[in-house]
């Protein structure tokens, strides 16, 4: 698949605990994502319970609006799992028994030294006709199958619930359509932290009036700006405004986290990493830790809730905690070149302040944070005033304190890619 070639696409999520909310819908999310990478339109999400009047309905409605249906769940050996039934119904084709995937589904079982019921057989009744998606990851194939519906192709790709098996299938499939090859991705992303939706869209208003809208995206506590397939003309453009009018608050011209570019960061040289945590309760650790390379560079961290452990565990000195308080900027210093030392680290980074919702004075609110970074080449201290919930303050001010690690490396690297 070429950039120039649009296809259309609309999600379906089924199973009733999905309707619910008791599950989250990952499923649809990553589809978006994946598939919008692809050159996809994403038309519309649904989510459908397991009655079957209702599949019907959500997945007539689908495909009556664009060229491929994505429908995750229902192919399990329940009589609530009926994706491979309605499809059927929907390509005008019976069912047939796939041996294949009969044979891979016991294989599974004996893998595990587990019985298969009966009902398993269940899961290889598949559309007549159907292109088998093998799932070395569990017991439900899933297939695609395309037909006529009213005049028009349309595919139907069915996957299974669990992520863990979907993502695998449905790359698989997408290698095999394009000849194992990927789509180079032709939207523009462009990440910022720092700064809130209405406040964003004021500062790129001038860059709007002139150049039209963009999409926004909150991934608290950044904020993604996206042009879909712009020509190159506009891309450089607001890449450009966005250097030269936002640069304190860019991160990249990219879908990348601030934590995955810090592990970037830290890859491209040799430098370990130390962390001093006190409001942030170890979240910063947490955050890198998250991402995987992370054992190239972190070495560990303390989180220092309590005084004692301030003093104990990062030579913070009593009388600097008697006077100052523990969320001041001497303390926050003290903080960072104690984790320095304890770990013979080459970089530490610190963070001691007011998280809430209670605690907060006049002199030192609720979001105020220290942070301090310390190596070498000395120490550096700064204030953070942050809003919002508890979480809010300790995420942003993790995030914050990353950034500000990377400040001299994110202009070179943005402008090498």
């Amino acid at each position: 698949m070429t950039s120039e070639q649009t296809l259309s696409a609309c999600l379906v999520s089924t199973g009733e605990e999905v309707l619910r909310g008791e599950i989250a819908d990952g499923n649809n999310r990553f589809l978006a994502t994946t598939l919008g990478e692809q050159g996809f339109n994403i038309e519309m999400m649904m989510t459908a319970g397991d009655r079957r009047e209702d599949l019907m309905f959500v997945m007539r409605t689908g495909l009556q609006r664009a060229d491929y249906l994505f429908i995750s769940g229902g192919l399990g050996p329940t009589e609530d799992d009926l994706t491979a039934e309605v499809a059927a119904e929907l390509a005008g084709v019976e069912r047939t028994f796939d041996e294949t995937s009969w044979q891979a589904i016991l294989a599974l079982f004996a893998k595990y030294k587990l019985e298969c019921g009966e009902n398993n057989r269940k899961q290889a009744m598949l559309p007549a006709g159907a292109t088998i998606l093998a799932n070395p990851n569990g017991t439900a194939p899933g297939f695609s199958c395309t037909f006529e519906l009213d005049g028009a192709t349309k595919t139907i790709v069915a996957l299974p619930g669990p992520p863990r098996e979907l993502q695998p299938m449905v790359h698989a499939f997408l290698a095999e359509r394009q000849g194992d090859t990927v789509a180079q991705r032709d939207d523009l992303f462009i990440r910022f932290l720092g700064l809130g939706e209405s406040t964003l869209a004021e500062h790129l208003e001038p860059w709007t009036k002139e150049w039209g809208e963009v999409s926004f995206r909150q991934a608290f506590p950044e904020m993604e700006v996206k042009l879909y397939r712009p020509d190159p003309e506009r891309a450089a453009s607001l890449c450009n405004f966005a250097e030269t009018h936002l640069g304190d608050y860019l991160l990249d011209y990219s879908a990348q986290s601030t934590a995955e570019l810090f592990t970037t960061f830290m890859q491209q040289g040799s430098a370990k990493l130390a962390f001093a945590e006190s409001c942030t309760g170890g979240l910063a650790a947490k955050t890198v830790t998250d991402v995987a390379g992370s054992s190239d560079y972190f070495l560990g961290g303390v989180v220092s809730y309590a005084n004692a452990v301030k003093e104990n565990f990062l030579d913070v000195a009593a009388q600097t905690l008697k006077d100052k308080g523990a969320v001041s900027e001497a303390v926050a210093r003290q903080m960072a070149e104690g984790a320095l030392t304890r770990f013979s680290a080459d970089i530490s980074l610190s963070f001691t302040g007011v998280a809430g919702p209670g605690g907060g004075t006049e002199e030192k609110p609720v979001g105020m944070v220290w942070m301090a970074k310390s190596s070498a080449a000395g120490t550096q201290s700064k204030c953070l005033h942050l809003i919002l919930e508890r979480e809010h303050i300790r995420l942003g001010a993790v995030y914050h304190g990353l950034r500000w690690l990377m400040e001299d490396w994110l202009p070179t690297y943005r402008n090498s890619h």
